[in-house]
């Protein structure tokens, strides 16, 4: 199978490492199940340090082993996507997953009926394999994809009243649904075909109804709604409660305040931007390093209210912070999205220029996309929701 398609094929997990879910618990563990969700609140929460220590404290519970091995994972999984280079971590991570896996496979030969077991094997083989498909290991991940798919099918059938069971399911159904029309009959092969309609329903039933992985669920739901789906006003009302609950994660502000300037609440928008831009000045960590990132989402929102002269002060000043090769996508936005003002001001020569150093840098995504298109066609502004 060809490597895009096998890393299509293991997106369908993907979110789960956007979204650590470690928190799975046994029937007859009630200490454990506790340990387990404050150290996803802990993950959640992007508090890795205290999270790491809860991880410990269920390694050594009974019958905490497996979960507190694939907790301790997915912390040097999370610190991976902060490192300019990954690769040690990501080792590190795949040594602690096989590890957690035989421990949780121990568990399922004394247990094979436990649903909770079942859950929590998809888990380590979804993240596990989204891992693999990252570092070219196409057939381990595409292993580890249909095996992840099967556990969490195994763990519905055995208890239909596990909520969470629909979490890794509704993420397969979501990402195989989307697979461009050429690349589903291929997928169909050899996994299921997936239904984005049903996939976003039973997140959003785990979001409302689950036990361990109902905020995790809402995490993922933000990504979705402000992502592909482009409901911008459900975005907005799940985001604003989780920028509550997990002040450390700024991936949350970004999505909630891109949210809130979609659907006109530019306030709002710009209340949560300045939140990020506090942040950054008291070089709290995981914000340190986001302040060319906060002048390009402020930017962003005053471009949105039409205000082009503030908003092309933040793009400017986005473009002048020096940024970690990891951020370079944000270099291009704030090139293309200058670029599109200039266009709506009428001076094509700038926007041209602009367009051209965005598809300079040395990323890829959909600001390079636009500069493309509008290097063909000026940009000439578009409808905009408002409430």
């Amino acid at each position: 199978m060809h490597k895009l398609q096998v890393l299509l094929l293991v997106s369908a997990l993907g979110l789960s490492v956007l979204a650590p879910s470690p928190a799975i618990g046994f029937h007859d563990a009630s200490v454990v199940r506790a340990e387990m969700l404050q150290a996803s609140d802990l993950l959640l929460n992007l508090d890795l340090d205290a999270a790491a220590d809860e991880c410990q404290r269920v390694l050594v519970l009974p019958q905490g082993e497996a979960l507190g091995r694939f907790c301790l994972s997915l912390v040097t999984l999370t610190r991976a996507e902060d490192a300019d280079d990954p690769a040690p971590l990501l080792d590190r991570f795949l040594e602690q997953a096989a590890e957690a896996l035989a421990a949780a496979e121990a568990q399922e030969r004394a247990a094979p009926s436990d649903a909770e077991v079942k859950l929590l094997l998809g888990l380590i083989h979804g993240n596990k394999a989204l891992v693999d498909g990252g570092r070219k290991n196409y057939l381990a991940a595409l292993q580890g994809v249909r095996e992840a798919h099967r556990l969490f099918q195994e763990a519905q059938q055995l208890d239909p009243t596990l909520v969470d069971a629909l979490y890794g399911l509704g993420l397969y159904h979501v990402a195989m649904g989307r697979l461009p029309a050429l690349l589903k009959p291929l997928a169909a092969i050899v996994l299921p075909q997936g239904d984005p309609a049903r996939g976003l329903a039973e997140l959003e039933r785990v979001a409302e109804r689950g036990t361990y992985l109902k905020m995790t669920a809402r995490v993922v739901l933000l990504q979705l709604y402000a992502g592909m789906e482009q409901k911008h006003a459900d975005a907005l009302r799940v985001g604003l409660d989780l920028v509550r609950r997990y002040p450390g994660n700024p991936e949350l502000y970004f999505s909630t305040a891109n949210a809130a300037s979609e659907v006109g609440r530019f306030e709002e928008a710009l209340e949560i931007g300045r939140r990020v831009g506090q942040q950054v000045a008291d070089g709290r960590p995981r914000f340190v390093e986001l302040g060319a990132r906060y002048q390009q989402l402020m930017g962003k929102i005053y471009m949105d209210r039409g205000d082009y002269s503030t908003a092309l002060l933040f793009f400017q000043r986005a473009l002048q912070i020096p940024t970690p090769s990891r951020f370079r996508w944000i270099t291009a936005w704030a090139w293309t999205r200058s670029g599109m003002i200039y266009d709506l001001q009428g001076d094509r020569q700038e926007a041209v220029r602009r367009y051209q150093a965005a598809l300079s840098v040395e990323t890829d995504g959909l600001a390079k996309d636009l500069a493309r298109q509008y290097l063909e066609s000026p940009y000439r502004g578009r409808l905009r929701a408002r409430s």
